[in-house]
This record gives structure tokens, sequence and C-alpha cells, in this order.
């Protein structure tokens, strides 16, 4: 964990000209804002016309600089429809890691992950690639959007968090914007290919602070996660009880 952290540390004061070896996915972080703009207004006139999609307190994305976007994960929609918001609210891209294992052989996945920024990355090692990518684009006034759970729920439940969005939170002390998904389990869950009709709505929580650590204990790190975990709970529920303060797609 802490060779992780300063890993970061160091990238982020790295004067970055070849910050790494791009791998077997080269120039995937930043796609031309035009581009990704006209396919988040096609995305949203699906999400609204068909799955009824709520933006909830959008206001929350910063309008620019560097953020961490953190959500549950219920299905392949996700990244998809939070990058729609972010650029339908504020013309921000937001660029997420996309598990390599899948990317490279489900067609659907793919398919949605080149729609927009993805990173592959692989969930089984230390992939210090996909982690310095992230920190480029951090670097550059980015939005990085994580799914701290991993993986998608199986059960339309949220999973227990992993390490990772709590080591970036701390050792970039950029704020975390978290995020509450609703009905896009029901929308396209594991194992399914149609898209079923369901109301699908996102809660943007405020953003939340953590200062820059170095050196942070594992229990620190595990104190961030639970927060943020926490957070993304809340707005979870919110998002399930469909708040009025929205901005509709």
């Amino acid at each position: 964990m802490s060779n992780r952290i300063t890993l970061i540390a160091e990238a982020l004061g790295n004067t970055g000209r070849d910050l790494i070896n791009p791998g077997p996915y080269p120039n995937r972080e930043l796609k031309p804002i035009h581009r990704n703009y006209w396919i988040a207004v096609f995305v949203n006139l699906f999400f609204k016309g068909y799955l009824g999609a709520e933006y909830i307190d959008a206001h929350n994305i910063p309008e620019k600089g560097p953020a961490i976007i953190a959500a549950n994960h219920f299905s392949h929609l996700d990244g998809l429809i939070i990058n729609a918001a972010s650029i339908y609210a504020k013309r921000r891209a937001v660029v997420f890691l996309a598990a390599a294992d899948v990317y490279n052989s489900n067609l659907m996945f793919r398919i949605m992950c080149d729609l927009v920024n993805c990173i592959p990355v692989k969930r089984d090692e230390n992939d210090r690639a996909a982690l310095l990518k992230t920190i480029r684009v951090l670097r550059q006034g980015g939005l990085f959007g994580i799914f701290p759970e991993g993986q998608r729920s199986r059960d339309g439940g949220i999973g227990e968090g992993k390490e990772g969005v709590a080591v970036i939170a701390l050792a970039t002390g950029f704020p975390v914007i978290p995020v509450g998904i609703s009905g896009t389990f029901e929308a396209l869950r594991r194992k399914t290919k149609i898209i079923k009709p369901a109301k699908v709505r996102l809660k943007f929580g405020p953003p939340l602070e953590f200062e820059r650590e170095r050196h942070p204990s594992p229990e620190r790190v595990s104190w961030v996660k639970d927060h943020i975990m926490n957070e993304i709970k809340r707005l979870h529920s919110q998002a399930l009880g469909g708040e009025k303060e929205k901005l509709a797609a």
C-alpha cells in the first residue's frame, strides 16, 4: 500500500514527458470534449426516453480542476451514465478504470468503454501502468471515475469497498465526489445483454476533502475508504427515494 502511495506522489511530482510506457492501451486517457459531448447528448436522449434518468445535485461536479468521482457499481451502464451526466451538466468528461479481462472478452462492455474514456486495468495484478495513467488524468486537471467495490454487484446490493479509492485520495489530496446510483441493476444486471426499462437516478454528493499524506497508516486508509463508502451508500439510499433537487437528463 505504501509503495503505491509513494508511486503516486512521485508521479504527481514528475515533469511528465514520459511518465510511463503506454502499454497495450495507449492514448485512452482524454478524448476531445466535442466528441464526448455529442456522445453524451445521444446517451442522454436514450436514458431520458427509455429510463427517465435523473441527475440529482449534479452541481456538485466541479466546474474545473481535478477530482475523483466514486460510485457504487451495479451495471456496465454505470460509467456510461456518469460520463453522460458530467458532460451534460458541466461539459466535463470522466475517465474510468475498466477491468482488462472483461474489456478483452465482452463485446458490449468494450463498445461502452470505447464510447467514453476507459483505462483497462489488470485486476489481479499491481497494474503500475494503469495507476500512472490515472495520475496523469488527474494531474492534467481531469475527472477520474472509480467504483470502489472493484466489480459489479451480483445481487443489487452495495458490496465492500477496496482501498484503491482511499489510496488515490490520500496520495493526491484531490477531492472525492461520491455518487449513489439506483436503477441500473434492474436495467442491465450481470449476464444480461438487453437493457430493460427501469427508473435510473444518480445522486451526487458534495466533495469530500482529505489532506494529502505520503505515508498514511493502514488505519487511516481504512477509515477514508469506509467514509467514502458510507457516503456512497447514503446517496444511493437517497437516489432510491428520488429526491426532488435534480437535473433531469
